[in-house]
């Protein structure tokens, strides 16, 4: 076979590959891969469109959990890389929220403020408080908002995007 056939032959092929190169900026698929993801990294304090709701339903017998909810809400926050943090409270755990309940160790109240000074937001049941008779005047400080029904609101912000965490 002469020089030039086997040239030939060999062209098509090498305008492929060449071409595929041209197409990833002379990249491989796994450095491709890396410059796309590092592109599209998200810094702390850069605020992504992250938007997560814990959802708090366990009572003051697993305080660990409550305190665990409500930190979490505030250091996600605090991360800078949510747009929001939601502490959706009902069930008993709106118990955790009341001033008249002694039982509590101050650490509740103590993480409340943390997670307001963070940014988080607060949300309490109002179903959930008139069947633990608590009125809104004896709320700890630091809720934002006491909606008719949870269920309903957790599903609106479900469908906003926002991702549940559950306690």
């Amino acid at each position: 076979m002469s020089m030039t056939r086997r040239i030939a032959r060999i062209v098509p092929g090498l305008v492929v590959a060449l071409g595929g190169l041209v197409a990833l900026g002379g990249a491989s698929p796994q450095e491709q891969a890396k410059v796309e993801k590092a592109e599209t990294k998200v810094e702390p304090g850069s605020r992504g469109h992250g938007k997560m709701v814990f959802v708090l339903t366990t009572g003051l017998e697993d305080l660990q959990s409550v305190n665990m909810a409500i930190r979490h809400a505030g250091m996600a926050m605090k991360s800078g890389y949510l747009d929001d943090s939601v502490l959706l409270v009902y069930g008993r755990s709106v118990q955790a929220f009341s001033k008249d309940i002694t039982a509590k160790p101050p650490q509740v109240a103590a993480a409340i403020k943390e997670a307001k000074e963070a940014g988080a937001r607060i949300i309490l049941c109002g179903e959930a408080l008139k069947r633990f008779d608590i009125p809104r005047e004896k709320l700890e400080p630091g809720v934002d908002e006491v909606v008719p029904n949870s269920i309903v609101t957790l599903a609106e912000l479900v469908s906003k995007g926002y991702q549940i965490i559950k306690y």
